[in-house]
């Protein structure tokens, strides 16, 4: 039995497991909205009151950790705390206060684990697929076929920074999304490339604002995505741009009221549904599947 620990951008997720025989036991999950990225994520730093609420996560996390008689402890930091100037500060703080071993990891190390766990939630088709998982501070991008990795690569473009760049009204304005649509074709030119060499025909959304997008599909839309395993879902191409308009035209109010909604997804869920619209814009996927599953899981089969 291990403890997981992710430290994201939005949010600190716990998750205590094993795996036997393949499969993943899962004792426990826990996910805190820290938000270390809020207010200083583009200055490369963590402010006081983000560097406060994470460390009050990681005590909380330490508390099911001794509860639960765990020996093996894994945290990783990603991009939020990576870059800030601060970032060793915080780990030293929470080994301190909290017991804790925090490593830094590199984006090119985030997305090989993401594309493990990825690959781990369902039977992954015989032709080249692309994984995506959105974060707060980072995006990664994974192209491979069934456990082999083509191609990958990891973006400073995650919701929290993209919010500070472009989401300033509410609901986005008709600029904005423009001006973010200009900027992600400047800055995602690898990507493209990468999708015209490997030609993966099936987008794979891991975890995060690919979970709100099945639940509201199925909360808000009334619509029961095709299940591929327990932990991950089909989604119709049709679902999929019903739900990116909502995001797109909508307040913080009227995301806060749908079924499938989480609270601490609301602020980032518009600029992470415009960056997934981008993506399936930018060249013809024939599917679209959402996993459930995402570093954590990758570290546990690793």
């Amino acid at each position: 039995m291990k403890a997981i620990i992710d430290l994201g951008t939005n949010t600190f997720h716990l998750c205590i497991a094993e795996v036997k025989q393949g499969t993943l036991i899962e004792y426990y999950k826990l996910q805190v909205p820290v938000k270390i990225g809020s207010g200083g994520i583009n200055k490369g730093l963590i402010t006081p009151e983000a560097f406060q609420r994470g460390l009050t996560a990681l005590t909380e996390f330490k508390k099911y950790i001794d509860q639960f008689q765990v020996k093996e402890v894994i945290a990783f930091a990603t991009s939020a705390i990576r870059n800030a100037k601060n970032g060793k500060q915080f780990i030293k703080e929470a080994k301190g206060i909290c017991g804790i071993e925090i490593t830094t990891i590199s984006g090119d190390v985030e997305a090989a684990y993401i594309y493990k766990g990825a690959f781990h939630s369902f039977k992954f088709p015989d032709y080249p697929v692309l994984v995506m998982d959105i974060g707060g501070g980072s995006v990664e991008f994974i192209i491979g076929i069934s456990e082999q990795i083509l191609w990958k690569q990891s973006f400073e473009i995650g919701a929290a920074r993209l919010i500070d760049k472009f989401h300033h009204a509410d609901p986005i304005r008709e600029d904005a999304v423009n001006n973010l649509t200009q900027y992600l074709t400047e800055t995602l030119v690898p990507l493209i490339d990468a999708l015209s060499q490997h030609q993966p025909q099936m987008l794979i959304g891991s975890a995060g604002a690919f979970e709100t997008l099945v639940d509201v599909v199925i909360k808000d839309l009334a619509v029961i995505p095709l299940s591929l395993s327990k932990n991950a879902f089909e989604i119709r191409k049709e679902d999929f741009e019903v739900f990116v308009e909502i995001m797109r035209t909508s307040t913080q109010d009227q995301r806060l009221r749908l079924r499938g909604m989480v609270n601490f997804r609301v602020e980032m869920i518009t600029v992470a549904a415009l960056l997934m619209h981008f993506v399936m814009s930018n060249h013809k996927f024939n599917r679209i599947i959402a996993s459930n599953y995402s570093l954590k899981e990758g570290v546990l089969f690793t």
